[in-house]
């Protein structure tokens, strides 16, 4: 199993956690939710060497740069088949309610949930966990290093489910599943700090 570092970037306005997920062993990275700034996520990239950008969702605040990451290092983005359409539409990325309208046209390899993806050597479980928004993911990195979660779960709390495609039903579900992974990991929520989620090996 690969040395892993997960350093994190907060940008835009809403200050969203882009991650930059890296092999230490070859350098190789993969990008998650680059929703702004896309000049300051290269430089802060350096000499690490972007494979792809993996997106949580597809609102406008975690997908921003997504053109111009990609087109720089010339790579693909990976979203939820649910979430795709959302790069061309501004009310589906719910920019348009924010009044500034964001469409993205990186065509996306689209995912199902409950695949496993190998990206920089980096072995992913997409956990498909619906309620923020339909095509919501979380991305759980190998050997129990941390979940990566989106708006899904917070340190102390978990995303809005008053738009369109949101769902309180579905996010407590998603949640529950959260919290029967074994063992408890660290998690990186896509807004605030780090926090912990699962539950110990032993006893429930």
């Amino acid at each position: 199993m690969p040395r892993i570092s997960v350093e994190r970037v907060v940008v835009g306005a809403m200050g969203v956690n882009c991650y930059l997920v890296t092999n230490l062993e070859t350098n190789a990275c993969f990008i998650v939710d680059p929703g702004d700034e896309a000049q300051r996520i290269i430089q802060k990239a350096g000499e690490r060497k972007p494979e792809a950008v993996v997106l949580t969702h597809g609102h406008f605040d975690h997908i921003g740069a997504v053109d111009e990451i990609c087109a720089h290092y010339g790579i693909p983005c990976y979203l939820h088949e649910a979430d795709a359409p959302k790069l061309l539409d501004p009310a589906g990325n719910v920019s348009a309610m924010f009044g500034m309208p964001l469409i993205q046209r990186t065509k996306p390899v689209t995912l199902q949930g409950g695949e496993s993806i190998a990206i920089a050597g980096i072995e992913l479980q997409i956990l498909h966990t619906p309620g923020h928004s339909e095509g919501s993911i979380c991305l759980r990195l190998p050997e129990n290093q941390g979940v990566i979660t989106g708006d899904t779960l917070f340190a102390n709390g978990y995303g809005r489910t008053d738009f369109a495609d949101g769902d309180m039903g579905k996010l407590w579900q998603s949640l529950r599943m959260l919290m029967r992974l074994t063992p408890k990991m660290i998690t990186y929520p896509g807004h605030d700090a780090f926090g912990v989620t699962g539950r110990d090996p032993v006893g429930e």
